[in-house]
């Protein structure tokens, strides 16, 4: 399968752009191409993440990780959706895995477009992030799990506080929302 050249994109009406990044969100959504070398390559193919929305009062159960590139920051449980799997199932594996619980998964309340950099920002990720409100039992302490993330190095509650450390972005203002379906369900797209 051959990937196209595309610029990474910029700020839309729903989503946060890069800084200095040329790529232009068309009025119906579609991304503008340049052909130029310097811009990030898209990986073949869209992935799409379950993610966890687990809240315990004011706080909010994330994952710590520890980038060598991008630091400390917090991300919320979930991960790739694997063929035949659906998207709840996905979730409740991904939550075993990384947090070492089995989450009660409720409604589906946003859904988000993320493009991620990979392989040191020449290629872009397209992802498809479908964010759950999910309950964890009252017993829970929060932990590792027997398969972590890769730059996971803890699981943790936080408080608005530390929102800022969120990424993407869109957690940072579902978190200060209390993560409620309105406005819209549909997000739109964020760089990450």
């Amino acid at each position: 399968m051959r990937m196209r050249r595309l610029a990474p994109p910029a700020a839309s009406n729903r989503g946060m752009g890069a800084p200095g990044t040329s790529m232009r969100l068309e009025g119906d959504g579609a991304i503008s191409a340049k052909d130029n070398p310097n811009h990030p390559v898209f990986r073949p193919g869209i992935r799409s993440t379950p993610r966890a929305f687990i809240l315990s009062g004011q706080n909010l159960l994330v994952q710590e990780k520890q980038h060598p590139v991008k630091g400390r920051y917090f991300t919320l449980p979930g991960g790739k959706q694997e063929p035949g799997e659906d998207l709840v199932t996905a979730l409740k594996r991904e939550c075993r895995e990384e947090i070492g619980v089995d989450v009660f998964v409720a409604e589906l309340l946003h859904v988000a477009e993320v493009y991620r950099e990979k392989s040191g920002g020449t290629e872009l990720q397209h992802q498809l992030d479908f964010i759950f409100t999910c309950r964890v039992p009252d017993t829970y302490e929060p932990r590792l799990g027997p398969a972590p993330d890769p730059h996971q190095t803890a699981t943790r509650w936080i408080s608005s506080e530390d929102a800022q450390h969120l990424r993407p972005v869109y957690v940072t203002k579902l978190f200060s929302l209390g993560c409620r379906r309105n406005p819209e369900v549909y997000l739109g797209p964020f760089n990450d």
